[in-house]
């Protein structure tokens, strides 16, 4: 008996695909597959965002010595928002405010102009701008090795978080 001529019952085919074979367009998944995901509950407002292509998130290297920055600043990880930008299809920074309303906003290893801000402004240097208080570094990797990055990161961290 050949399977090519075989004809099976209406409800055995219908056990068979129990999931639909056409997923159809929905307007309220897509916009929840959009949703800007981070690491962290944001619970004081504090946008972290890094650039890297290793992890979701941070290398677990990264991770450690973000985490003792914060510890630093007296905050721990569910005070802010971790965001690898790398991760996103919209990393423009009126998205990324729209998703976790930040107060502050930590650049590690991005440019402004990265994340669209229409200005221009060193690392190291506060910079408020509509309500919002920037600050731009290099990488959390490069600070980590370099005694001077650390020390002018921690001057204006404690600027921002007036420690």
């Amino acid at each position: 008996m050949s399977l090519k001529n075989l004809i099976l019952p209406e409800n055995i085919i219908a056990n068979l695909y129990t999931a639909p074979l056409v997923q159809m367009q929905n307007t309220a998944g897509d916009i929840a597959s959009n949703q800007v995901k981070f690491m962290g509950s944001n619970q004081k407002h504090i946008t972290i965002l890094v650039n890297t292509d290793d992890a979701r998130f941070l290398s677990d290297k990264s991770f450690l010595f973000l985490t003792g920055i914060l510890n630093a600043c007296k905050l721990s990880v569910a005070d802010v928002a971790i965001i690898n930008i790398r991760q996103l299809a919209d990393n423009h920074y009126l998205s990324l405010n729209t998703a976790t309303e930040p107060k502050i906003v930590l650049l590690f290893g991005i440019s402004p102009e990265e994340i669209g801000l229409p200005l221009h402004f060193p690392h190291f240097q506060v910079q408020p701008f509509n309500h919002i208080t920037y600050l731009s570094s290099p990488a959390l990797d490069n600070i980590e090795t370099d005694k001077s990055l650390k020390t002018k990161l921690w001057t204006s961290l404690k600027s921002v978080f007036q420690l």
